[in-house]
């Protein structure tokens, strides 16, 4: 199940790439047509907006199992694993709540708008609002996965809080006094 669960993130991550490739090379190639032959892709701004929509949902799936998203720490970092533990429970559980209400919604509208046509490209707009539908079930999946680890007690301090360290903070050297805790 963990195999497929990396093959599965694989390509996501994969499509992430590819789609921001594609998108900047649609964009790149109409700037250059437009103002230096006065002409364009004019599929190009519909396209490119599809896909930043899908890479947005498919991100933040990604994301949500990278521990990747912005959080504040500060105050779960001071409490004992058993607060830690409750608080990770209770996150998860509205998360899920929110997902559950993020995919019912985009269930509806990618049905209703399935039959209405992108003007230039002809795609349904159900399209769109699929990219919610797919990243809702990513997010469902990532986090119910979370919850089963915590609830089963095989969660580990960094399950319990879910903030990745910021790279931009600058990291103590080694033996120094801000290493061992202490102010330098």
């Amino acid at each position: 199940m963990e195999a497929l669960g990396r093959l599965a993130l694989g390509g996501l991550r994969l499509f992430i790439v590819a789609a921001l490739a594609v998108m900047i090379g649609l964009v790149f190639l109409n700037v250059v047509l437009r103002y230096g032959f006065n002409s364009g892709v004019s599929v190009s701004e519909e396209l490119s907006r599809m896909l930043f929509v899908w890479l947005i949902f498919t991100g933040a799936v990604v994301a949500m199992y990278d521990h990747s998203h912005i959080g504040v720490d500060s105050l779960l970092r001071r409490m004992p694993r058993g607060g830690q533990l409750v608080c990770a429970v209770i996150c998860d559980a509205l998360m899920l709540f929110c997902c559950g209400l993020l995919l019912v919604g985009s269930w509806r509208q990618t049905g209703i708008n399935w039959g209405n046509l992108a003007p230039v490209t002809g795609l349904p707009i159900g399209l769109f609002h699929l990219a919610s539908l797919t990243g809702s079930l990513g997010l469902i999946v990532v986090i119910a996965s979370h919850l089963f680890r915590l609830l089963s007690g095989r969660a580990t301090a960094e399950d319990l809080v879910q903030v990745a360290e910021s790279e931009d903070l600058p990291h103590p050297v080694p033996g120094s006094a801000a290493a061992a805790g202490g102010k330098p």
